[in-house]
């Protein structure tokens, strides 16, 4: 063999190495994948199982009276190849500013996974703005992919809801957050929140709100024996204040 027959051969086992060694990194890269793709399949379909629970308990919360006008949105975070590597939906809840709710109310609940796809991690997150309460604004459940409970995630997530409700039904008992909506029943003369009215009436060209059903029914019997009597208060309030003014004289 000539000595350019053997450099032909040196080079050919040097390119047929080269692709021995292609194919046994594509080999672990196949491999590495399948094994990232197995968990990510079965967090995927854990995720719609999620949302499937949590569905018909949204619904519920946003069939409440109080809770009529919510918004809500959601949304859905994909990153890397196709979307592998990072997972996270989101439901996010609004509550529109009112005269019962004077405050920015966002109520979220994210659905994600943790690094190596053990996991499931459904995260809780409340902000009310301005803060005049104390609640919790964050709890967070971990749901093992390989063995979730249904019965745990639902119970969860319905303690959630309920947490959520109490925290934002203390809105209305809290003065802070109502002192502009304010009313003073005119028969029992109490203050209370407008949301809290038992009724309303319109007298003399001005809107009367009641705290009882009770209030309400003795002022409609004799509405003028009530306004004068707020009047007469009124007027003497006005004039013991000028009163003591003068005396500071």
């Amino acid at each position: 063999m000539s000595s350019v027959d053997q450099l032909v051969q040196r080079l050919s086992e040097e390119i047929e190495a080269a692709r021995e060694r292609l194919y046994l990194l594509q080999k672990e890269a196949t491999q590495v994948f399948h094994d990232q793709e197995n968990p990510f399949k079965r967090f995927v379909a854990l995720a719609d199982r999620i949302r499937a629970i949590f569905q018909p308990r949204i619904e519920a919360l946003t069939e409440v009276n109080v809770f009529k006008d919510i918004k809500k949105n959601l949304g859905l975070e994909r990153q890397g190849p196709e979307g592998r590597g990072l997972h996270e939906e989101t439901i996010t809840l609004s509550v529109p500013y009112s005269e019962e709710c004077p405050a920015k109310v966002v109520l979220s609940f994210r659905v994600g996974h943790d690094g190596p796809i053990e996991n499931a991690i459904i995260e809780y997150g409340l902000e009310i703005i301005p803060i005049y309460i104390k609640f919790d604004s964050h709890a967070q459940l971990v749901v093992p992919i390989d063995n979730p409970s249904d019965e745990a995630i639902a119970a969860w997530l319905d303690d959630r809801l309920v947490e959520f409700t109490r925290t934002y039904l203390e809105l209305y008992f809290t003065d802070q957050y109502q002192k502009q909506s304010l009313e003073t029943d005119p028969v029992m003369h109490i203050r209370f929140p407008r949301a809290f009215a038992a009724g309303k009436k319109e007298y003399q060209g001005r809107t009367y709100h009641f705290y009882t059903k009770e209030s309400l029914q003795d002022f409609e019997k004799a509405p003028s024996q009530y306004i004068e009597t707020e009047h007469r208060q009124t007027g003497h309030i006005a004039k013991s204040l000028t009163l003591e003014a003068e005396q500071d004289k």
